[in-house]
């Protein structure tokens, strides 16, 4: 067990496997952030440390590490799949574009407001602090007072509230 005054202990774990769980994340993963979530690993044994440690770090971090990495895989995946390139797509507000096109767009948002407004609060509320104030899924569970998993259970139902909204 590690306890709070042996952050050596954390240290010697990280030098035994720090470099390991970098080239597990790029090889078995392709994490392009592998350095991020190795620290955010060690953070984490940090903070579950100081009241029990798990009985295999090494093993602990690997799972650790392989969760942090298909999360921000899955988040990368979502935002990109509603990414909105705003410098690019501003003809919406463009006094010269297509007036046929502003109405579509003004249609699409409209569709998609209201798809929003037929969600359950909590779910509307998650999506509207994570995708349009950019609150971190963790912020906005504390905002909410909600689990993280929860935030992104909700998160994902509203875009695919919006996705069928532009579909119909």
């Amino acid at each position: 067990m590690v306890h709070r005054s042996d952050h050596g202990g954390i240290a010697d774990h990280f030098r035994n496997y720090a470099a390991d769980l970098r080239r597990y994340l790029r090889a078995r993963r392709g994490a392009d952030d592998a350095e991020d979530l190795v620290q955010e690993g060690f953070v984490r044994l940090l903070q579950t440390s100081v009241t029990t440690a798990p009985d295999n770090a090494g093993a602990w971090l690997y799972r650790t590490c392989a969760n942090l990495a298909a999360d921000s895989y899955d988040h990368r995946a979502v935002r990109a799949g509603v990414h909105v390139d705003w410098a690019n797509g501003n003809d919406i507000e463009d006094g010269c574009a297509d007036p046929a096109r502003r109405f579509a767009a003004r249609q699409q948002l409209q569709q998609v407001w209201l798809a929003l407004l037929r969600l359950p609060t909590p779910c509307r509320q998650a999506f509207l602090l994570n995708r349009l104030d950019g609150m971190s899924q963790r912020a906005t569970a504390a905002h909410l007072g909600l689990s993280e998993k929860t935030v992104e259970r909700h998160v994902l139902r509203a875009l695919e509230a919006c996705r069928n909204a532009l579909d119909e």
